[in-house]
């Protein structure tokens, strides 16, 4: 079915509006005399406003998607334009993980499904990490699906969920990076 997802929120008071809107669109009649059905509605998460206000997201939607690109350069102060902080644009660091691990889990909690967009949904190096941070969907470019997709079927759930704990216990982008290498 369809999926109408509100990009770049940063507050419960523009999903309300949305909402709002919505369900006012769902309730006119078709040309037949029937109602409107009403589609899957979610927001991106790209704001650590959004992060950390998952929770009363997901209580109004169906779905979350963590758009990792503006997330991570929100999160980190970073833009991924300027050398001077380029290296600070990383999904990687601790902070950018614990916002996606606290949007999933709030998500989930409402009973609603996560996915991801962003580089970092497309690199199948992560995969197993994404997996095992509770991800339901990965969006990526059609060139590295057919990778990405061969690495979900691989990975192992449990083991995937230990790696995403022993990468969220990190303190560093370096400890992160050594955890997904195997190294202890």
């Amino acid at each position: 079915g369809l999926c109408v997802m509100v990009p770049m929120v940063a507050c419960v008071e523009e999903v309300d509006e949305v909402l709002e809107r919505v369900e006012s669109v769902a309730a006119t009649l078709d040309s037949e005399g029937v109602a409107h059905e009403r589609p899957a509605l979610g927001a991106m998460v790209e704001t650590p406003a959004a992060a950390l206000v998952a929770d009363e997201l997901a209580t109004r939607l169906d779905f979350l998607s963590a758009g990792t690109n503006d997330l991570t350069g929100y999160v980190m102060a970073a833009d991924r334009e300027s050398d001077r902080v380029a290296e600070l644009h990383d999904p990687l660091y601790p902070a950018v993980l614990r916002a996606i691990d606290r949007t999933v889990t709030a998500a989930h909690a409402e009973g609603a499904w996560v996915g991801m967009c962003g580089e970092m949904a497309g690199d199948p190096a992560l995969t197993e990490l994404l997996v095992g941070l509770g991800l339901d969907e990965l969006s990526t470019s059609a060139v590295t699906v057919p990778a990405v997709k061969a690495r979900v079927r691989e990975t192992d759930s449990e083991r995937a969920a230990a790696l995403a704990a022993d990468v969220l216990d990190c303190e560093t982008r370096a400890t992160v990076r050594d955890r997904l290498d195997g190294e202890e």
